[in-house]
């Protein structure tokens, strides 16, 4: 085989793994291959970084194309049978926009990731110093445990950790630039729509946010206990702990959601985490108006259209690429 036709294949297979990562169906066990393959041999690194950038620079395609997160289509879209290989292979510079916006961000957290889940699975893992980690729907962790540091990074997702305790230091769970932080508890950390979420069963933990400077108002970090919540974005300090119905925040656990006056808005962002679309809400929606309901987190998208129907909305799909509500 010639260096070229070789280069050849390991695009190939890059693109194809793009296909895999991009899916929304990878678990842990597609995340070992996936690095198995990567790092056996630098032909597939390189590979894998040069498609990697390509979607990268969909982004730009997509501002030039005037695709923003939340504008409405100039015509509406159908739940066509459009496969995703088609569409990935599309020429358009908005189909590649559409695709780049799902695509992007999932590679770069794959890249990273330690422990994965795929959409709609649910997994337990051991971590090395004795504890435990449930990983929700889509959700993706990195690992660093050297030098007796016990810490992780949630790229995505939600995790719900339990921690054994240990004399070498504290757990650090780190999130859009914040950190999580205690010697034995069990908690939630969850990001969703642009917050971390810190839910506490057990114990404590000390949340910190990433402001920096002293003169912002607020308190730097915030001490959560047992049936406590606090939240922050990037760049913000954690917002006072206040009381919270577990049962509620860990119905997930139990194939539930449970939506107790919680923003249209957050409903609609929880409820995609379990749909392999992008779920996008026309601008002209009011997401503020809060909502109560129940729903199977097995059937995502009927308990989408549920929601978008009491709110008077339609729900126009194409599958595996793009769901609106209008």
């Amino acid at each position: 085989m010639t260096p070229s036709d070789s280069d050849r294949r390991a695009a190939l297979e890059a693109r194809d793994w793009i296909v895999r990562l991009t899916s929304g169906k990878v678990d842990a066990q597609d995340m070992a291959r996936f690095k198995a393959w990567r790092d056996a041999a630098p032909a597939h690194r390189v590979a894998f970084e040069r498609e990697r950038d390509f979607w990268q620079e969909l982004q730009v395609l997509e501002r030039r194309a005037g695709v923003r997160r939340g504008a409405i289509p100039a015509a509406p879209l159908r739940d066509a049978r459009l496969g995703r290989r088609a569409f990935l292979a599309g020429s358009g510079a908005l189909a590649a926009a559409a695709v780049g916006l799902l695509a992007a961000p999932r590679l770069e957290v794959w890249w990273n990731a330690d422990l994965a889940t795929a959409v709609g699975e649910q997994a337990e893992f051991s971590l090395p110093d004795g504890s435990t980690v449930l990983l929700n729907t889509d959700s993706a962790l990195a690992l660093d445990f050297q030098g007796g540091a016990r810490r992780v990074a949630l790229l995505r997702g939600e995790a719900e950790f339990r921690i054994a305790g240990a004399s070498e230091g504290p757990f650090q769970v780190a999130s859009l630039g914040g950190e999580s932080e205690t010697l034995a508890a069990l908690f939630t950390v969850k990001e969703l729509a642009g917050d971390t979420i810190v839910s506490v069963s057990e114990g404590w933990v000390h949340v910190s946010g990433s402001r920096r400077s002293s003169d912002l108002a607020g308190a730097a970090s915030v001490a959560v206990g047992a049936e406590q919540q606090t939240r922050y974005a990037h760049g913000e300090w954690p917002r006072p702990a206040v009381p919270v119905d577990m049962d509620a925040v860990l119905a997930w656990r139990s194939g539930r959601l449970i939506f107790e006056g919680q923003s249209f808005g957050t409903a609609v962002a929880e409820i995609a985490r379990y749909l392999p679309e992008r779920v996008v809400v026309a601008p002209t929606v009011a997401q503020d108006i809060p909502v109560s309901a129940v729903v199977s987190t097995g059937e995502p998208l009927v308990a989408l259209r549920t929601l978008a129907g009491t709110m008077g909305l339609s729900t126009s799909r194409v599958p595996g690429v793009l769901i609106l509500l209008s």
